[in-house]
């Protein structure tokens, strides 16, 4: 029993490394609605970006961002340009960037047309 103590902060890292993991690509999901774009975790919003603080979006991925995404496929990139913020890139990974970004142009926000980068 004493041997099983030993492994137990192990295997508390295990879970918590496997439900971060689960959460990260299974559990993120990404939302426009009339006033934000919400990054959702399990249905709870963990980040939101104000469509008003929001220049541009597009498909590049610069070098410098804050990283909220769910996938590793380069092709879902979606690059949202803040106006404040120390960070300015806000880079995402909705299932259909193409519909997340016709979301964006109906509420307002200017989107640029650009090709996937391999940057990322």
């Amino acid at each position: 029993m004493a041997v099983l103590l030993h492994l137990l902060p192990l295997l508390v890292a295990v879970v918590v490394l496997a439900f971060v993991i689960h959460a990260v690509f299974w559990g993120m999901t990404f939302r426009v609605d009339d006033a934000h774009v919400r990054v959702l975790v399990y249905g709870l919003t963990v980040r939101k970006v104000a469509l008003a603080d929001i220049a541009y979006a597009d498909r590049s991925c610069p070098l410098w961002n804050e990283h909220y995404t769910s996938s590793l496929d380069r092709k879902k990139v979606v690059c949202l340009r803040r106006r404040t913020g120390w960070i300015k890139n806000f880079i995402i990974t909705p299932s259909d960037p193409e519909v997340f970004i016709a979301q964006l142009r109906e509420r307002g926000v200017e989107c640029a047309l650009g090709r996937v980068s391999t940057a990322c």
